[in-house]
């Protein structure tokens, strides 16, 4: 009899579908890889224009208390010292994250940001109307150049699989939204906003002086001419941009409700500031008036940020939701 062979035989593998199934699982790794990266990338970004309008929001007001001090007026001192604190801090929260986000902000720029804090910054008690002015007109561009730069940078789709080409009761694509709210929170509200806030420095400046020169009664008059042209096309912008959104941008409504309280400003800058007589208003009823519009506008952008955040965390869901094939393809 012949001895049972001891050996087994074992199944034959089909080595090519193992392959297949290897190169699958990879190639799902990278593309869920690639998303949380640009995922957590956009954050950043969102984070970073968050904290660059805090910035430009404090340099504003720096401007209109400094010019306040320079022209005399020591009643806005204390407010000074506690916005000092306030930028510094500020300004430190967002060097520590341009330089730990990777290069969201070029090198050139964050070396900007050190520099113009300390131009505007040292020895500026010394400084004359014009250079306060401008300084802190200068730093104010800059950062709005980099706020610019980083919102194109949320333009481009997140998940490209999944632009809409209209949703249930508009024709108007979802990306083209995204794209008109990027341009109204982070351009166009903060250019107007930025006209305002030069029309209260230079105002302040003024009352607290109790005269106006040429060169500033002229700077003057064409801030009020711009503010009341941009105003009512801000007003329009904003009206349809809440419609393409079904209602959903709420806040927008808050400057059609602002008009009379802006023509109130210009107007009372332009009759008393500008009238050639003795400036009546004073230096701190101009800055808090003003502020009081700043701040509406401010709201506008904040809550513009916040639909963008909000359609971020759409992308996320959209994400998991597409099958293993489709995130492949990315």
């Amino acid at each position: 009899m012949k001895e049972k062979s001891s050996l087994t035989v074992e199944p034959e593998i089909d080595l090519s579908a193992l392959d297949d199934l290897t190169i699958e699982q990879l190639a799902n790794e990278e593309a869920l890889g690639s998303f949380c990266l640009a995922f957590r990338q956009r954050e950043d970004v969102l984070n970073l224009i968050h904290q660059i309008n805090l910035l430009i929001k404090a340099v504003q007001r720096r401007r209109g208390l400094s010019l306040g001090l320079l022209a005399g007026e020591q009643a806005f001192r204390n407010r000074f010292e506690q916005l000092q604190s306030q930028l510094a801090n500020g300004l430190a929260t967002l060097e520590w994250f341009a330089k730990n986000t990777g290069d969201l902000l070029s090198p050139r720029e964050k070396e900007n940001l050190h520099l113009a804090w300390s131009t505007i910054s040292h020895n500026w008690e010394e400084d004359q109307l014009s250079d306060n002015f401008e300084l802190h007109s200068h730093f104010i561009e800059q950062l709005q150049s980099m706020l610019v730069s980083l919102a194109r940078q949320l333009e481009p789709p997140l998940v490209p699989q999944l632009i809409e080409q209209g949703d249930d009761d508009s024709s108007y694509p979802q990306q083209f939204k995204k794209i008109e709210v990027l341009n109204f929170v982070a351009r166009q509200l903060p250019e107007m906003i930025e006209q305002i806030a030069k029309v209260r420095g230079l105002s302040v400046y003024a009352a607290s002086l109790g005269s106006v020169d040429f060169y500033n009664d002229r700077k003057l008059r064409f801030l009020l001419k711009y503010a009341r042209e941009q105003s009512d096309k801000l007003r329009h912008q904003a009206e349809r941009i809440n419609e393409l959104l079904n209602n959903s941008f709420r806040s927008v409504g808050d400057l059609k409700n602002l008009e009379l309280k802006l023509l109130y400003l210009l107007n009372t800058v332009e009759q008393d500031v500008l009238s050639g007589r003795e400036i009546k208003t004073s230096s701190q009823q101009f800055f808090t008036l003003a502020t009081e519009i700043i701040d509406v506008y401010w709201t506008v952008v904040n809550d513009g940020l916040m639909l963008l955040r909000r359609w971020h965390l759409n992308d996320l869901e959209a994400w998991q939701s597409l099958s293993h094939k489709e995130a492949t393809d990315l």
